[in-house]
């Protein structure tokens, strides 16, 4: 810190600093263009809207402030010798849906894109067709290159060959351990609520960390500073509600709910119930404290429920996460900010199974869950034009839940409390983004982490560069090592809930992981599209798995029925995207390896993990008729998930057995839907509206998500073996009403 304050703006020289925001909501505008006219020298806004310009010389100066979606603005600018300007400026939302506002905009956002980065419009999420009507993130995200569905039955993220517990997912700096409701259906984002969406794939820069594979940065709305807002929504399986607007003069709000009510519907409507609910509720406070100030307050709460209290046995099973952010921004000088944050994350998984019968009754409940204690502390500085300085610290204190109860009748009850695992994490980061010269750009900075579970000290190297040509061609690459301390393990069996997480100890080492990436971006056909190619290579160490025929009881150290072992993923994205017209899109190809190593599984030879998939194919259509019509159209494609087959039947004291030989070696059928979307805008009552309608599986190809071999009666009464599968959803047309006052 001392370096960082040591620095000042070149004499006589002056800086401009400020914040963007919509006109509107007051809302801060992320990654906003600040450009000094006439120089190649300019600012992006961070996450709270604030940039800074140092080293501008004295004198007028006018500056042009973009962002995608909002009307281009020019000020003009007095400065004085060695005097700061201070601007707050405001964009106005763009109402042009075509033509050159849209072209500008998008060329900005190409010109912008970092290493492996990808901004998602929140515009764009809900012009996709979804299931039941319910915009939703993480599906959009899948329709990205290097981004596939762990399955149809899930929105769980495989970025880059990586298992979904390697992402990094924040909502306004918190972490959310399980980010799924539906059993993965849907995430647990409202996108009513959401401001901001940021995929990282890989080239991390060194403020992220704690995962190996990738970052879901998804930041919260502000709330409106003028009046009161609301949106909401009814699909075919929930609704949800947002409402927004000052407090005080200084002082705003935003909370928002959803709830899905299939549950209440059917049983309406039937004799049958179904078992499953879910709700979450966002809450956000924004607070400004004078002129350099501000205090905020996210709050997060969801649960998942899935109960049948009614039939002969009674079950449950409840999950869900809850968190809170307190946050503290200060700008300290014209060019140096900083934040401080106090985060509280919990997850927890509980079930419930009480099981009657003639002489008596027996039951089983499990805990378990992992809670957070986060201090963030970060400084952004700005030293001069060339130079953009972040650095932090971060720790963390991690507790870990495994509780375990049964009792049978016969035998009396048997209890487990397991030892609370408590694992301190600190980490240091700093990273420089530095203007080599007005073609070379490069992100330097690493990460130091001490993990007290097993003395564990490590480092992080983060290294990124990109070179421009005069035709709008941009080379990229980048290198970056990431460590991963808590590991999550999922048990299909009764005696654990479903999905535990487990800290790294003496014995299990901390996963670690290298990536290399090389890429290259460019404008092309007029500056109408956007061409992105990236090849990227991934080591990873110190990965787990179950041992074959793994031992479960609730007395047991879960760590003795775990392997390690290694992998590596590589390959080829590409990534195509229309900018203007009417008609916008885009198609992307992923060409893909993953490969596994355990020494103590499949003999020790390499095998592919189950979301290993060789191609996957997005494209996305989208048509605009004036400004209240609109056509969504995507199709998707993939090779099939590998899964582990019998090879051979034999039988062992009378009964048939199944051999299994090579691990993930078969492979279910390809993968390929057609979803649309059909939109209309309108106002009603002063209110706008826009009604869709949703058809899944278009053409209604039956993917399966498992394959299975039973044994089955022939005509004759003799018994062969045939390969079942399991399909989940034809053709599925859907409603949905979306408004906004």
């Amino acid at each position: 810190m001392c370096v960082l304050l040591g620095a000042h703006p070149a004499i006589g020289q002056g800086v401009i600093s400020g914040t963007v925001t919509e006109r509107e909501s007051g809302e801060v505008i992320i990654g906003a263009n600040v450009l000094l006219i006439g120089t190649q020298r300019g600012a992006a806004t961070n996450t709270y809207g604030f940039f800074s310009i140092p080293d501008v010389p004295p004198g007028s100066r006018q500056l042009r402030i973009s962002a995608v979606g909002y009307k281009t603005d020019t000020i003009t600018v007095e400065l004085r010798e060695g005097t700061p300007q201070r601007l707050d400026v405001e964009l106005v939302q763009s109402t042009i849906l075509i033509g050159e506002v849209t072209v500008e905009a998008e060329r900005v956002a190409a010109d912008m894109e970092e290493m492996s980065t990808i901004d998602l419009p929140m515009t764009q999420v809900f012009r996709l067709p979804s299931l039941g009507g319910e915009p939703d993130i993480f599906r959009s995200l899948q329709l990205l290159p290097g981004v596939q569905s762990s399955s149809e039955i899930s929105s769980g993220l495989n970025i880059r060959g990586s298992s979904p517990d390697q992402n990094l997912v924040l909502l306004d700096d918190m972490i959310l351990y399980n980010p799924y409701h539906l059993g993965g259906f849907l995430s647990t984002f409202n996108a009513d609520a959401i401001n901001h969406v940021r995929l990282i794939k890989g080239a991390m820069p060194a403020k992220y960390g704690g995962r190996l594979s990738s970052v879901i940065d998804v930041a919260m709305k502000e709330g409106a500073k003028d009046r009161l807002h609301g949106s909401g929504g009814i699909s075919m399986i929930d609704a949800r509600l947002t409402l927004e607007g000052p407090i005080t003069d200084d002082a705003t709000f935003m909370v928002s709910g959803r709830r899905v009510y299939a549950d209440a519907l059917i049983s309406a409507l039937s004799e049958e119930s179904f078992p499953y609910y879910f709700y979450d509720l966002v809450a956000k406070t924004n607070v400004k404290l004078g002129q350099d100030d501000r205090l905020f307050f996210s709050g997060f709460f969801g649960r998942d429920v899935l109960s049948e209290p009614d039939g002969e046995d009674d079950f449950e099973s409840s999950w869900g996460n809850t968190a809170f952010n307190l946050r503290w921004t200060h700008i300290l000088e014209e060019n140096l900010f900083s934040n401080v944050s106090f985060i509280v994350s919990d997850y927890t998984f509980r079930t419930e199974y009480e099981e009657y019968y003639e002489s008596g009754a027996s039951f089983f409940k499990a805990v378990s869950g992992i809670m957070d204690y986060t201090l963030r502390t970060e400084f952004e500085y700005f030293p001069s034009s060339d130079h953009s300085i972040t650095a932090g610290t971060e720790l963390f204190l991690h507790e870990f839940t495994s509780e375990a109860s049964s009792q049978e009748s016969e035998f009396g009850e048997l209890e487990a409390d397991l030892p609370r695992h408590a694992g301190t994490e600190f980490s240091l980061y700093a990273q420089d983004e530095w203007q080599i010269s007005e073609r070379l750009k490069a992100n330097i900075g690493g990460r130091l982490f001490y993990f007290d579970r097993g003395q564990y000290f490590r480092a992080e190297p983060r290294f990124s560069a990109f070179y421009s040509f005069d035709d709008g061609l941009t080379l990229k690459g980048a290198v970056i090592g990431a460590n991963q301390f808590l590991h999550l393990v999922t048990r299909n069996d009764l005696s654990l809930p479903t999905d535990m997480w487990f800290p790294s100890t003496s014995r299990l080492q901390p996963s670690f992981g290298m990536q290399y990436v090389l890429g290259a971006s460019k404008p092309v056909f007029d500056g109408g599209y956007t061409l992105s190619v990236e090849g990227y290579y991934k080591s990873m160490s110190d990965l787990l798995e179950f041992k074959n025929n793994a031992i479960f009881s609730i007395l047991a150290p879960l760590e003795r029925e775990l392997t390690s072992g290694d992998g590596e993923a590589y390959g080829a994205e590409f990534f195509l995207r229309k900018n203007a017209g009417a008609f916008t899109g885009w198609l992307s190809y992923t060409l893909a390896w993953s490969e596994r190593t355990f020494p103590e599984l499949n003999n020790g030879e390499p095998f592919p993990p189950r979301y290993d998939k060789r191609h996957d194919i997005s494209a996305v259509l989208n048509y605009r008729l004036g400004h209240s019509w609109e056509f969504t159209a995507t199709w998707v494609y993939s090779t099939g998930q590998a899964y582990t087959m019998p090879t051979a039947i034999y039988q062992l004291d009378g009964y048939h057995q199944y051999l299994y030989t090579t691990r993930n070696g078969y492979r279910l059928p390809s993968y390929h839907r057609l979803d649309l979307n059909f939109s209309h805008s309108f106002v009603w009552f002063g209110w706008d509206w826009k009604a869709s309608i949703n058809i899944y599986n278009t053409y209604s190809r039956m993917n399966p998500f498992a394959q299975w071999v039973e044994r089955e009666y022939n005509s004759d009464g003799s018994r062969s073996h045939v390969i079942k599968q399991g399909t989940l959803l034809p053709f599925v047309p859907t409603f949905g009403l979306h408004f906004n006052f």
